[in-house]
């Protein structure tokens, strides 16, 4: 067999040819999701409700059912264990007849033997795929005991990418009371089962009913943040549990990153409360199931320690930029214009400052002269002072910004983000525009997130829709540009396609014909 070939990166490092060709494939693959747990007669929840959910968010199921329930929407009247021998098949052809599974969603446990065959076949026939774990611990279920996941609660960790009890759950496996919660937190609480092995932890809802929103908290070993959505009239949905980590495999199937996959799964979730699939007279209706989250109204808003939850609102850019370069010398910026772009960015990364604040200075009288519109990448005091158009800020650079002092100068604010959880958080800052990245893979830097492709490229793009202009940067090329203009983008930010480029200026008059120069006015309210 020849060896496949290989890329260099200094984004992402070695990299498949045929990673390179699925990331600026523009039709969305359905990864495989292995789901364990019981039927549900009723269809609201369990396995019913999962495989569902698991469609609709971009992936297929495999089901392997644990037991098979006889329920209502008011209650559950019978359950009958499956095999083991019969489980246990049903793994073994999940892992061998079936394209490769890149994640399971655990739920109801029927007994001790099952259990002990779902974490042997975790440990090794799915050991590489991510693992989501929503524990179920009531004692009695119908008529049949549960397994005690409390005897196997490391082992169950160890496997776990995501694990996801609700609150009741997480203070009993971790041997909590309501009064050391109210004292620590639900961060605190996280880390107890990251000791135990969990790479990352969603701790669903919380016991303060006197609050009007609801709240679930994400604790990973690099990060923790809370969601936070309106509390809706009523009992709530059934099965919204099971959808959730369901939604969230599904998503970590095609390559999310945890945060993303949780806080996509959340819009699922609460789509589906606000609009059951029907109504129940007096029970909880069935969680509706309503395809891929699509729109910002059901996204929940993210707060993290240490970053600003709300800002702005800053003033608009045209929703159109087009072509937008990215460049370091104002040399580069007059070249960029002089060819006819109306948007570009200086981006100097280190200096005296001295040296910047004239870099600057030059660069903005180029683009005034030009009517060009010039971002000045992090050093937004000096950009202030030099009256430029904008700033364009990283995650880590709103940290510790001024975000007041340049609304209140009268600067557009750019957000670099990298995935959906960023992109939240962005929005919440009420920026001029939003770049989304990296794309693919680049050689301008070391990135900490993987590439999106052009298939998350456009599901962020249609969510946002006209709310916020966007641009998209990261390995961007005229030989995969046609892959990410279908996704319907804007804008396009260039940096070594035009700075390495033997002949920039042939190449800004190309991607010009193709996406705009970005010279539009923004159009009236």
């Amino acid at each position: 067999m020849t060896e496949e070939k290989t890329f260099s990166f200094k984004s992402d490092g070695t990299v498949k040819e045929s990673e390179l060709i699925a990331l600026a494939d523009p039709v969305a693959r359905r990864p495989m999701v292995l789901v364990i747990a019981a039927t549900d007669s009723g269809g609201g929840a369990g396995l019913t409700a999962d495989c569902i959910t698991v469609h609709d968010c971009g992936s297929w199921a495999l089901p392997c059912a644990t037991a098979v329930t006889a329920q209502s929407l008011s209650r559950v009247a019978a359950v009958g264990a499956i095999g083991s021998d019969v489980f246990d098949t049903s793994l073994n052809l999940a892992a061998t007849d079936w394209p490769e599974v890149k994640a399971v969603k655990v739920g109801f446990i029927s007994s001790e033997e099952v259990l002990r065959i779902t974490l042997d076949a975790l440990e090794t026939r799915f050991k590489g795929a991510k693992v989501v774990w929503d524990p179920v611990l009531t004692a009695t279920s119908g008529r049949m005991d549960s397994a005690d996941l409390r005897v196997f609660l490391g082992r169950i960790l160890k496997v776990s990418s995501v694990f996801t009890p609700n609150l009741d759950e997480a203070l009993e496996l971790a041997g909590w009371d309501y009064a050391r919660y109210d004292i620590e937190g639900p961060q605190a609480l996280g880390q107890e089962f990251l000791a135990m092995g969990a790479k990352a932890v969603v701790i669903k809802g919380g016991h303060d009913l006197s609050s009007s929103r609801a709240r679930d908290t994400f604790v990973s070993e690099d990060l923790s943040f809370t969601m936070e959505l309106p509390k809706l009239k009523g009992k709530g949905a059934h099965g919204g549990g099971c959808a959730l980590s369901s939604a969230i495999a599904a998503f970590l199937a095609q390559g999310y990153a945890p945060q993303d996959a949780v806080v996509l799964a959340k819009a699922y979730v609460y789509e589906g409360i606000t609009n059951p699939d029907f109504e129940a007279s007096n029970d909880r209706p069935p969680l509706g199931h309503h395809g891929m989250p699509r729109e910002l109204r059901y996204m929940p808003s993210v707060h993290e320690n240490g970053f600003p939850m709300f800002a702005g609102p800053f003033r608009r850019c045209p929703l159109k930029l087009g072509i937008y370069p990215v460049v370091d010398t104002p040399e580069w910026v007059a070249r960029c214009v002089r060819d006819g772009v109306k948007t570009v960015q200086l981006r100097i990364k280190s200096g005296d400052p001295d040296f910047i604040r004239e870099q600057i200075r030059q660069s903005v009288w180029i683009c005034r002269e030009g009517h060009a519109r010039l971002f000045v990448d992090d050093w937004y005091e000096l950009a202030i002072e030099e009256r430029a158009y904008g700033v364009h800020l990283g995650m880590e650079d709103l940290r510790h910004a001024d975000l007041e002092l340049i609304r209140r100068a009268g600067l557009r604010l750019g957000v670099s983000t990298h995935g959906v959880y960023e992109l939240v958080k962005a929005l919440q800052l009420n920026p001029s525009y939003i770049a989304l990245g990296h794309i693919f893979p680049t050689n301008t830097k070391q990135m900490p997130s993987s590439p999106q492709g052009v298939v998350k490229l456009r599901r962020q793009i249609a969510m946002v829709g006209n709310n916020v202009p966007l641009t998209c940067i990261g390995g961007i090329n005229e030989q995969n540009a046609g892959a990410v203009l279908g996704t319907g983008v804007r804008s396009v930010a260039l940096v070594t396609a035009i700075t390495r480029s033997t002949d920039p200026d042939s190449v800004i008059k190309r991607w010009i014909d193709r996406i705009g120069n970005g010279g539009e006015e923004i159009p009236r309210r």
